[in-house]
């Protein structure tokens, strides 16, 4: 592991870049995991003697008793045996008059699943070598910066909740992802173009560009919010969809289906471990119920994000539910759906960072 000297966040040997703070990391570490791995070059690339450099060294240079018998004159003929196997080496590697091989850079460069730079591999999609960096084409760019003065700004929160690097905002469409560039290029579970941020004289609206892992808006402690079924929760490192119970069915004789709702419950929660994967799901019934990590009706005491009593889910009419926050340390957070108007301040969660928006 690597240990970034900015925020202290553990990153993986092969990353260039922090997933915390998006510092550069050192370059030693990174040599000496390479070192250990071992590099694969790109196809059409001729790949590394396995001689150590030693030995290749001593290969090259001729041997000192052979170097002074050259010294001598020696006659013509043994001068045109010793010229013969260098020309059938040189006809081994390019065929006189034959079409001369492609760089193979160039080679590289048409694959898209190989890093030109490196020869990593590349995961669909991705706009950044994870390995070295390198931008990947074939992928969005990134907006071009303007001059103009910034209406508003983000705000990179680090672990210990110090703000690190921004982001300018101009007035009107800003769209922000890992092809942005800087603190964002190395998150994986950001997409390349994840947000739309779209500002005003006033104000400044979110909503999602179409990203694979969503953003999400911390609601303010101690006030009811709307929730509606289908809506995604995170609460500290958990994700959780809120859904209603359906009744179940019946048989012509009014006999019920195994596994039916008990009467009184009417909604539950289910424990997201993956795209349309569940592992968990808790039923919710009477007034609600009450998440936390020491306290509630439903606990997590494995998340050290989660506080002992964290937030509500009630419902408040027929089909009106709520979700309260409990005052809980690192807040709870709601999926955007649709465009979204944020309030002055407000926290943001992206792939793996949080971040707040100023204006």
């Amino acid at each position: 592991m690597i240990i970034c000297p900015n925020c202290g966040k553990e990153n993986q040997d092969h990353y260039k870049f922090c997933l915390g703070c998006g510092s550069d990391l050192p370059q030693e570490e990174q040599q000496e995991a390479a070192e250990e791995q071992g590099n694969t070059p790109p196809s059409g690339i001729p790949a590394a003697s396995d001689q150590p450099e030693e030995e290749q060294a001593a290969a090259e240079e001729p041997p000192q008793e052979e170097a002074a018998v050259q010294e001598e004159p020696e006659p013509a003929a043994t001068q045109e045996q010793q010229e013969q196997p260098a020309m059938a080496e040189h006809s081994e590697t390019a065929a006189p008059g034959g079409p001369e091989p492609a760089p193979a850079a160039e080679q590289a460069v048409d694959d898209p699943s190989v890093c030109p730079n490196c020869g990593s591999p590349i995961a669909e999609g991705f706009a950044f070598c994870g390995k070295c960096g390198h931008r990947i084409g074939g992928v969005p760019a990134a907006q071009p910066v303007s001059t103009a003065p910034a209406a508003a700004k983000l705000v990179f929160i680090q672990p210990d909740g110090s703000p690190g690097g921004t982001m300018p905002l101009q007035k009107g469409e800003n769209k922000i992802g890992r092809a942005s560039g800087g603190f964002l290029e190395s998150d994986p579970f950001l997409s390349p173009i994840h947000t739309e941020f779209i500002v005003d004289d006033n104000s400044v609206s979110v909503k999602d560009a179409g990203s694979l892992n969503g953003i999400y808006v911390r609601i303010p402690p101690n006030v009811p919010i709307d929730l509606i079924p289908g809506d995604v929760i995170r609460v500290g490192q958990e994700l959780l969809l809120f859904e209603l119970l359906e009744e179940g069915e019946e048989g012509p004789d009014g006999t019920k289906m195994l596994g039916s709702p008990i009467e009184g419950l009417w909604g539950k929660v289910s424990l997201m471990v993956g795209k349309d994967q569940f592992e968990n799901s808790f039923p919710i019934g009477g007034d609600g119920v009450v998440l936390g990590r020491e306290r509630g009706d439903i606990v997590f005491p494995e998340d050290g994000y989660v506080s002992g009593s964290h937030l509500k889910i009630q419902r408040k009419g027929i089909d009106q539910f709520e979700l309260i926050d409990l005052q809980s340390s690192n807040g709870s957070f709601l999926k955007v759906r649709d465009q979204v108007d944020l309030e002055k301040g407000a926290y943001l969660l992206m792939g793996q960072q949080l971040f707040q928006v100023m204006f």
